[in-house]
């Protein structure tokens, strides 16, 4: 009776808290992380560390809740039942596949959650499953190994391709790179591997290959890539212009790309002619693909490819509100464990949005700013581990999505949107250049302000 309480006064004050440890609790199951980790780890094996600790672990410092990895050590001390160097020894040892695994499994709880609530968003072509597909690099780690304590170069982690869904807004898979020095084409084939007719992949150059867009055509999929200048062929001398979009000038022609095992691909190739420049001087993008033009005409191709940054942003929030890069963690496997997590939290967090475009509505929602979100998820969830235990949310666990996504309604009914607004800025002032003087090293603001007209 105590609990319900305390939960309902939650619901009251800090309703994306709650909201957001309902969402983990889901999504961190005990039970359905260690059954990842069974169903797909080869050499890591588990027998006194559980592999769901080792995660809520590694959750505690994505999400800001511990400052170090040393803090949410000690914070959960009990669950891990071994030293901390058997515990730091067995992060730095997580298998790749695992890593991937508990993305994937994040997703379909994300997903089942998303269409339950009959809230993700139109397809950008009719018949299509839109696909964002990105790479994102490891920033350089501490210089704690042995190895690398006589090098002043960044010691780079690792990378790995990340695939987002723009319907549900979900990052829906995650190909991890142990080489820091590897290309991220180096990781399409196992892309390739997931490739399923009706998909819409949607990707940069740097993923403009051959051998991809082939196999995407060979398997009923369609695309848009921009251009790479290593990507030749024979293009069409007429070029069509479309119409004007708020970038620029849209046309349209063919090419035939050379010939890749035995066969030949003619493409679109839909070139925009920008208004402004990018920041590397770039006047035209090219894109190409191989959708029909009765699916999608010059404009719409566009549009989709515009559509990309959503990834941009997604990695922002990674970085900045959440902790997908964690300084200490020195060893690729134990970082790319951490990006892992840092991802299905970004999926919990969905969960929350989810829940609240359900309440109030697309328009009111696309206002949230993840940072409030975050910061109000940070300064809760300690306060409510002191007067709730673990079990009180065990029902949340493996109830029904139904009755889950209602759950969740109740709580964003509660939601106060406006303490979760983005604050919005006026227009960009040029910025003046700034005048150097090397014999003036500082000045004093009470001078400066007091000349102020």
């Amino acid at each position: 009776m105590l609990s319900t309480e305390i939960i309902n006064r939650f619901k009251e004050k800090r309703p994306v808290g709650l909201m957001a440890r309902m969402s983990l609790a889901r999504l961190f199951s005990p039970t359905a992380i260690d059954r990842v980790f069974h169903d797909h780890a080869c050499q890591q094996y588990q027998r006194k560390i559980p592999f769901s600790a080792l995660t809520e672990l590694m959750a505690e410092v994505t999400l800001c809740l511990s400052p170090s990895m040393n803090a949410g050590y000690k914070k959960l001390r009990e669950k891990l039942i071994a030293a901390r160097s058997c515990v730091f020894n067995k992060l730095d040892r997580v298998e790749p596949q695992v890593a991937q695994a508990l993305v994937r499994y994040s997703y379909e709880q994300t997903r089942q959650i998303c269409n339950q609530m009959r809230m993700w968003s139109s397809s950008d072509v009719a018949g299509y499953r839109t696909k964002i597909l990105d790479g994102n690099h490891l920033s350089g780690t501490e210089h704690r190994l042995q190895e690398l304590r006589t090098e002043r170069a960044a010691a780079l982690p690792g990378k790995s391709l990340v695939v987002l869904d723009p319907r549900c807004r979900a990052i829906q898979d995650m190909f991890p790179i142990e080489d820091g020095h590897a290309q991220e084409r180096s990781a399409l084939d196992e892309v390739i591997k997931t490739i399923e007719a009706h998909d819409l992949w949607v990707a940069d150059r740097n993923f403009c290959t051959h051998k991809f867009m082939y196999m995407l055509a060979k398997r009923n999929a369609a695309f848009v890539i921009r251009h790479h200048q290593n990507v030749v062929g024979t293009v069409s001398n007429k070029r069509r212009w479309i119409g004007d979009t708020e970038r620029g000038r849209v046309y349209e022609r063919t090419v035939r790309l050379t010939p890749y095992d035995g066969k030949t691909l003619k493409l679109r190739r839909i070139e925009i002619e920008l208004f402004h420049p990018t920041r590397d001087n770039e006047t035209i993008v090219v894109l190409l693909t191989n959708l029909p033009a009765k699916a999608a005409d010059a404009l719409k191709i566009a549009e989709i490819y515009l559509g990309r940054w959503k990834i941009e942003t997604a990695f922002q929030t990674l970085t900045t509100t959440l902790r997908c890069e964690v300084s200490t963690l020195c060893y690729p496997r134990a970082a790319l464990f951490a990006f892992a997590t840092a991802l299905v939290a970004y999926n919990a967090i969905t969960v929350v949005e989810t829940a609240i475009r359900a309440e109030h509505g697309n328009a009111e929602a696309d206002q949230l700013s993840k940072y409030y979100m975050a910061l109000e998820i940070a300064s809760t969830t300690d306060g409510m581990s002191v007067v709730l235990e673990d079990t009180d949310f065990d029902t949340y666990r493996d109830m029904p999505v139904a009755e889950f996504c209602t759950a969740l309604r109740d709580v964003a009914e509660h939601v106060d949107l406006n303490h979760y607004r983005k604050t919005t800025r006026g227009p960009k002032k040029p910025v003046k250049k700034v005048r150097r003087n090397k014999r003036k090293v500082h000045v004093s603001v009470f001078k400066v302000l007091s000349q102020r007209k």
